[in-house]
C-alpha cells in the first residue's frame, strides 16, 4: 500500500508557482514586501497545482483527540473554519510491526478521505508529546538515515506512526500538511525518510518553547512563521498556521 501511496506523491507544479509570483510581483506593492505570505501562497499555487488556489474547507486531525482539553482545540479550529477529526488510538506497550503498519494505513484512510471533500489543507495535532529523550533518538536516527518505519519501530509511538499516515495521504492526495509543535514536526521527519518528495507539502507553523522543535524544524529545512513563545500542542499551533494561508 505505501509504496503505491509514496508514488503518488508529486513535485509541486513549478509552473503554477511562476504565474503566482508572476501575479503577486504585478500587484500594487514593492516586489516580495509580503514575503512569508508569498511565499506561502507560491506554495499552495505549487501544491494545487493552480496558480489561484480556491478556498477550500480546512482539517484539523488530532491524534486521540477524545483526550483533548475540551473547548481548546475546537475554539481554534473553529476560528479557521476546520473540520476536526479525532484520530484515536489504543495505547500499546510495545506495538509490532504489523500494528504499526495498520495505523499508519489508518492515517493514510483518515488524509484520503478528508482530500475526497475538497480538504486541500490538514493540520496535524496531539494531545500528547514525546519526552526529550524520544526526540534525540528520532534525531539521531534521522541523521543516520535510518528508514522510517524503522525508526517507528524504535520508539514504539503509535502516534507518530498515525502522523506519518496522516502525512503521506495528505500529500499524495495534493494537500497541504500544517504541523504543530515538537511531535508532529518529528513525525514529519520520519515521513519525510519514507517519502523524501513529502517535503515541499509541509509547512511549519510556530517555533515551540518545547525541547529540540527549533532543531527539528531545521534539520527537515522547514521555516515557520509564528514566535508565540508557546508549549501547548493540541493543533492549536496548526490551527494558527493554518490562519496563514
Amino acid at each position: 500500500m505505501f509504496e503505491k501511496v509514496v508514488a503518488q506523491i508529486k513535485p509541486l507544479d513549478e509552473a503554477a508557482m511562476a504565474q503566482c509570483q508572476l501575479r503577486l510581483d504585478n500587484l500594487t506593492k514593492p516586489l516580495g514586501s509580503l514575503h512569508a505570505f508569498e511565499h506561502l501562497a507560491c506554495k499552495m499555487a505549487g501544491i494545487t497545482r493552480r496558480p489561484r488556489p480556491q478556498k477550500s474547507v480546512p482539517a484539523l486531525v488530532l491524534m486521540n483527540g477524545s483526550r483533548r482539553t475540551m473547548g481548546m482545540s475546537d475554539t481554534f479550529a473553529a476560528q479557521v473554519s476546520a473540520q476536526l477529526i479525532c484520530f484515536d488510538i489504543a495505547t500499546i506497550e510495545k506495538p509490532t510491526t504489523e500494528q504499526i503498519l495498520q495505523v499508519m494505513e489508518q492515517g493514510v484512510e483518515i488524509a484520503c478521505r478528508a482530500s475526497a471533500q475538497g480538504t486541500q489543507i490538514i493540520g496535524v495535532g496531539s494531545v500528547d508529546s514525546l519526552d526529550p529523550t524520544e526526540l534525540e533518538k528520532i534525531i539521531e536516527q534521522v541523521r543516520g538515515g535510518v528508514d522510517g518505519v524503522e525508526i517507528i519501530n524504535a520508539t514504539g509511538n503509535l502516534e507518530v506512526a498515525g502522523l506519518v499516515g496522516i502525512m503521506l495521504g495528505a500529500a499524495s492526495n495534493g494537500a497541504a500538511i500544517v504541523l504543530d509543535g515538537s511531535l508532529t514536526s518529528a513525525a514529519a521527519l520520519v515521513a519525510c525518510q519514507i517519502a523524501p518528495a513529502m517535503r515541499e507539502y509541509l509547512v511549519g507553523s510556530h517555533f515551540s518553547t518545547e525541547p529540540h522543535q527549533a532543531e527539528i524544524l531545521e534539520l527537515a529545512k522547514l521555516p515557520a512563521y509564528l514566535y508565540l513563545e508557546m508549549n501547548v500542542g493540541e493543533g492549536v499551533a496548526a490551527a494558527l498556521g493554518i490562519s496563514l494561508i
